[in-house]
């Protein structure tokens, strides 16, 4: 293996999907660490090693190996190779309705109930609650996710989600989506945010960073716009240990990366929405953090690392926002017919644009990302309201 390693474990890093990560590139080739490639991917620069199918098997198998993806659909490889604990750990938090019984101690009156595709039609709203949250127990990307107000949206709703579970399959395996299992729950008001971290040798909670996820209403599922600032941090960081260091006390974890998604209420309780395993947030979404706070997050995963939050979020009035925003592409959309109009998307940033990304939109439903600066959140809170359709044009 590569002599310049001087991580505390050996990693074994899987890459794939429609682009790249810069702060996970450089972190790789600073580290001098091996990667598996998960086509298909654009290329990678030829500075970094690449790992054949049976040396990333035969490193997986080792209890000792760290193991981080940046790629839903690398799961499927992976899956078939890890050993039984680590496999568990894997499966609890991939499977929506293990991962809701994971917390049932911790919030014994939040309903919820698993389905399977054939009782889909049976389910009757529960009293008392009049919004559900509807979604496939193995699931990826919000596809598949409805929110569903009352017992007369719910046949249109189960029609909506197998539809758009049977879109989504013709590029994914059953490991990442599958339209078998369900979990319908209680829908909780309240603000949106996603988390990245790990678990580190000892079992600690380390974060290493905080999104704030803004929606146009209750029943916007969308990835849009993710934000972060020493704000968002600070008044979510306490609340997102305690849960984090509960279910890694609860499962005993290791050296274990995670993308959190939850919601916090208005009298400030924490509510999981899901836990991603083995990978911070895709598409890319850690390289913002970088900017906002001057750390590479892949880097201190990959030795083990914390940063030091307390210094991090001292004169917590002189913070800007630093966001993160997608490029939707509409669902008519077909590479023969139409060509993209990236320059325009770049445009509507201005001096605020810190970085562009653009994606291969023949492997995910967007065209590329923007990394953006703002002075306050309702900077970036307009971009919510991006018609994408504007950046399409017909081939001639």
């Amino acid at each position: 293996m590569n002599k310049k390693i001087t991580t505390p474990n050996t990693i074994c890093c899987f890459i794939g999907g429609p682009l790249h990560s810069h702060s996970l590139l450089h972190a790789i080739q600073r580290l001098g660490i091996y990667v598996h490639e998960q086509q298909p991917m654009p290329p990678l620069p030829k500075t970094i090693g690449v790992l054949k199918d049976t040396q990333a098997i035969s490193l997986m198998q080792d209890q000792d190996t760290v193991v981080i993806i940046n790629w839903e659909e690398s799961l499927s490889f992976i899956l078939q190779n890890l050993p039984k604990q680590r496999l568990d750990q894997v499966n609890t938090f991939k499977n929506k309705a293990i991962f809701r019984r994971l917390f049932k101690e911790l919030y014994p009156d939040l309903f919820y109930l698993e389905l399977t595709r054939d009782t889909l039609g049976d389910f009757q709203f529960p009293p008392k609650i009049d919004k559900v949250v509807f979604k496939p127990s193995i699931g990826t990307a919000s596809i598949g996710v409805r929110v569903v107000h009352g017992q007369q949206e719910w046949d249109q709703a189960v029609d909506w989600v197998l539809e758009d579970i049977n879109r989504a399959t013709k590029q994914m395996n059953s490991a990442v989506l599958s339209d078998s299992f369900f979990v319908v729950e209680e829908f909780v008001d309240g603000e949106e945010f996603a988390c990245d971290g790990f678990w580190d040798k000892n079992g600690k909670t380390i974060i290493t960073g905080i999104y704030q996820h803004p929606l146009l209403s209750n029943s916007d599922v969308s990835d849009t716009v993710y934000y972060t600032s020493k704000q968002v941090v600070a008044k979510t960081i306490e609340p997102t240990m305690e849960v984090m260091n509960y279910i890694g006390a609860k499962l005993g974890i290791r050296r274990f990366p995670f993308h959190f998604e939850f919601r916090i209420s208005s009298n400030g309780t924490l509510f999981p929405i899901e836990l991603n395993p083995l990978r911070f947030g895709g598409f890319a979404l850690p390289d913002i953090i970088e900017y906002a706070f001057g750390f590479n997050p892949y880097e201190l995963f990959f030795t083990d690392q914390s940063p030091d939050w307390n210094s991090l979020l001292a004169n917590l009035n002189t913070s800007k926002i630093y966001a993160f925003i997608i490029g939707v592409l509409p669902h008519y959309y077909t590479p023969e017919k139409y060509r993209i109009d990236q320059e325009s998307f770049c445009n509507t940033f201005g001096n605020r644009l810190l970085k562009y990304l653009p994606s291969d939109p023949t492997i995910s439903p967007f065209f590329g990302v923007a990394y953006i600066v703002a002075e306050q959140v309702e900077d970036v809170l307009e971009y919510l309201h991006l018609d994408f359709e504007r950046f399409l044009y017909p081939c001639c």
